[in-house]
């Protein structure tokens, strides 16, 4: 059960930094050139965007776990080349989690790619305290 309307955000201009991308095929164990199919994952952590969904956690006082991730490619990524992120955050009920939908695309509006990204809402509490 959805409990508000979704929460859209962007769209954000980013860039595939050409650095970091090769970084992260070298700890994804990719070895060519291309960049890696979920180095969108990277922008989702963006402060722009994460900030709100760390404010809204912590409104609930929840912890956002990682549940699922999923990429579908209209066209590869390029490194060095700027697009733009558009997501769309919806939180539900049962189970508590957050989903963020984002659409990536050229400047011009070319979609290259869709994400979905699924975040568990775990109580706070519900850690405890390390011993």
């Amino acid at each position: 059960m959805l409990l508000e309307p979704p929460l859209a955000l962007g769209p954000f201009r980013l860039c595939v930094d050409p650095a970091r991308a090769a970084a992260y095929a070298r700890e994804t164990g990719c070895d060519d050139a291309r960049v890696p199919l979920a180095y969108p994952a990277i922008w989702l952590a963006e402060p722009s965007l994460f900030s709100v969904v760390r404010d809204l956690c912590a409104e609930l006082d929840v912890v956002p776990v990682h549940e699922s991730q999923s990429f579908s490619y209209e066209a590869p990524l390029v490194a060095g080349e700027s697009y733009d992120l558009s997501v769309s955050i919806t939180r539900e009920e049962t189970p508590p989690r957050l989903t963020m939908t984002a659409t990536v695309a050229t400047p011009d509006g070319e979609t290259c790619a869709r994400i979905e990204t699924m975040l568990r809402l775990v109580p706070r509490a519900g850690f405890g305290s390390a011993s």
